[in-house]
């Protein structure tokens, strides 16, 4: 009777196995195929309102089309990039919520020609490409879509929970109901079996050791909810990285720089008022929106008090990182926010193909706008290291 009850339980539980793992299986396929339409059909319509835009706002370079995008990509949770590029005009229009989905070109610039590669990740993601006919001008709208992220794992992976539960339940009554037979099957002068009244390990009846593996399924969803919770990155109140992961990123960059010979560029801005003001803290708000807008990789742009931000610049120097502040020094002097036209002053360095550390960095900037706030503000300074004394003072350290 127990090998026979053994046999049928290791039966029955692999057939649940294939039967789990083959539905499993089967719904996630399904979740990304039906998914996958629907990127492309949602691609369609992205198309249709990029043309609108264009023609209603003035063309792709007007300030207007620039921030009815943004309001589009953000109504988009699935969407992660959004670019338009032709072969005459380079990268038109670009946004994204990683800058590490764009391959190549590794820095967008005017001068670049040709088809951008991205980082997709097969089975998770689906890049749509969209033909834009724009005059003649080739113009291609490209998209990429999450079709299998957690809001699609989480219910089939609880729909598995509660199956397994339930071949658990079946499985327990099962072994209650042959532990209840098999005394009736022992001779009546016998002694009581001591595994009748209490299981012994090595017995069929100890079946219920499973019930661990249940326990087991709770650490996992705990773990994937901490992990969720650690990816946000970004503060709700302004959508800039948090001023903690500066430093990491700060020192990452600083490294991938130096290990490919390429520049790098720190900003650091300041709003030019004493922070006493009641509607400061909107104030700050509203510049973090200007600047999501006018530099294109979010993940590097980052909160550094109730004042300030800090922006890294990858593969540009001082003098073009200056050129492209003072563009949004501009924009932001001439805006009215919060009923008046506010200002900020900033302050740029850059590595420079120099061997130096995230503190250097740091405080070459912090001196420059420094600088800048003393000089009456509203303005744009660049740290240009000497480099005949910095080679001095490497040389003196080394001997």
């Amino acid at each position: 009777m127990d090998k026979r009850f053994s046999l049928i339980f290791l039966l029955v539980s692999g057939a649940f196995f294939i039967f789990t793992v083959g539905f499993t299986g089967f719904r996630i396929e399904d979740a990304r195929r039906h998914n996958a339409a629907a990127a492309k059909a949602r691609s369609s319509e992205l198309a249709a309102k990029v043309q609108s835009l264009r023609d209603t706002t003035g063309g792709y370079d007007a300030p207007q089309f620039k921030s009815d995008m943004r309001e589009v990509f953000t109504s988009e949770p699935r969407l992660l990039l959004l670019s338009l590029h032709s072969e005459q005009n380079g990268i038109i229009y670009f946004i994204s919520r990683n800058r590490s989905y764009l391959k190549n070109p590794p820095s967008i610039t005017p001068d670049w020609r040709g088809t951008p590669a991205y980082q997709v990740n097969r089975g998770y993601d689906a890049l749509v490409s969209t033909s834009l006919e724009s005059g003649g001008t080739g113009t291609t709208m490209d998209a990429l879509f999450v079709i299998m992220g957690r809001e699609d794992f989480y219910p089939i992976l609880r729909d598995d929970l509660y199956l397994f539960l339930a071949f658990l339940l079946v499985c327990g009554v099962a072994i209650l109901i042959i532990m209840s037979v098999q005394p009736d099957t022992m001779a009546p002068a016998a002694p009581p079996q001591a595994g009748f009244v209490s299981p012994a390990p090595g017995s069929p009846t100890a079946a219920p050791v499973e019930r661990p593996q249940v326990q087991e399924e709770f650490p996992s969803d705990a773990q994937e909810a901490q992990q969720q919770s650690a990816r946000a990155l970004t503060s709700p109140r302004t959508g800039l990285v948090w001023a903690e992961h500066l430093e990491p990123r700060l020192k990452a960059e600083l490294e991938r720089a130096s290990s490919s010979d390429q520049d790098i560029s720190l900003a650091r801005l300041r709003i030019d008022e004493p922070f006493a003001d009641a509607k400061l803290p909107l104030v700050y708000a509203a510049i973090a929106r200007m600047l999501l807008e006018s530099l294109p990789l979010h993940d590097l742009i980052f909160e550094t008090g109730n004042d300030s931000y800090t922006a890294l610049m990858p593969d540009c120097d001082v003098d073009a990182a200056v050129r492209v502040l003072e563009s949004f020094r501009k924009k932001a002097a001439a805006a009215t926010i919060e009923g008046k036209n506010r200002s900020v002053s900033i302050g740029v360095s850059s590595r420079g193909g120099r061997l130096i550390d995230a503190n250097v960095l740091v405080t070459e900037a912090d001196t420059a706008v420094a600088k800048a706030s003393r000089e009456g503000g509203n303005q744009v300074i660049g740290f240009r290291a000497d480099p005949a004394r910095f080679r001095s003072v490497l040389s003196g350290s080394r001997s």
